[in-house]
């Protein structure tokens, strides 16, 4: 195994120009993440894997994924000093790291499924968490606009916890989207409106989309307008709305009982 120990190393240069900065990532097209389990995931999902950085605690404490390593071979450097202290941005590090390579797996809209929309949703941690739980729901894809915050920031990849290797994605012009497929698919806005259908109400056809607008200001009139159906989810408290990774987890259980 390779020994890195300088943090002007190109690697180390590379890895922390890709754990920072989307242009590097959409340009190499490649992404970085952290940890033992995220690393698992990639692997077992079929992520190629350009090179792992490891520490000495970490390959010495069991918590590394030895057989993933040992398939990995020449691709796994041992970091240590300087080098290793300027890769991590984790409070609790775990002592290993990778850059992998952005996979290209597009929803097959053909196949009349269950999806989810995202338009303009900014906070990484929600999008991670609605990309996990489509995952756990058995959505058949997700489709962000442009304007959403990085897939493959850090936060999103953590918050996603390997959905983000395994669920067909697509990043794209939202309005045009909609415009092309609303003859194929049938949009669904979520609004916080009491007198929008109610989401116990309604019965999806298949090749459904729900779709989530930004968290302070969801969806504008016009964006709903464009998608032509309403939902909501009916409230009884006092609280005004839910927060925006909770609404798309009760909307997509919702749409799995009532498809």
């Amino acid at each position: 195994m390779n020994s890195i120990t300088s943090r002007d190393n190109p690697r180390i240069r590379e890895y922390v120009q890709l754990s920072s900065q989307k242009k590097a990532r959409i340009r190499a097209g490649l992404f970085v993440l952290e940890g033992v389990k995220l690393l698992e995931e990639a692997f077992f999902s079929g992520i190629e894997i350009e090179s792992v950085y490891i520490t000495p605690e970490c390959l010495e404490s069991g918590k590394s994924q030895l057989a993933v390593l040992e398939q990995l071979g020449e691709k796994v450097f041992l970091i240590t000093g300087a080098a290793a202290s300027r890769l991590f941005q984790s409070k609790t590090p775990q002592g290993v790291c990778a850059v992998c390579r952005i996979p290209e797996h597009r929803p097959d809209f053909d196949k009349m499924g269950r999806y989810l929309g995202l338009w303009d949703l900014q906070d990484p941690g929600n999008v991670g968490t609605m990309l996990r739980t489509a995952d756990a729901l058995g959505f058949d894809g997700v489709i962000l606009s442009r304007d959403c915050c990085d897939l493959y920031n850090l936060k999103t990849v953590r918050a996603a916890m390997g959905a983000l290797f395994r669920m067909p994605l697509l990043v794209t012009d939202m309005q045009a989207f909609v415009t092309e497929y609303r003859d194929k698919l049938t949009f669904y806005a979520s609004v916080v409106d009491a007198d929008a259908p109610g989401i116990t109400s309604i019965r999806f056809p298949a090749g459904s989309v729900m779709m989530i607008g930004n968290e302070g200001n969801g969806l504008s009139a016009e964006q709903v307008a464009l998608c032509g159906n309403r939902v909501t989810i009916p409230m009884t408290g006092r609280a005004e709305s839910f927060n925006a990774a909770m609404a798309a987890t009760i909307l997509m259980w919702e749409m799995c009982r009532r498809s």
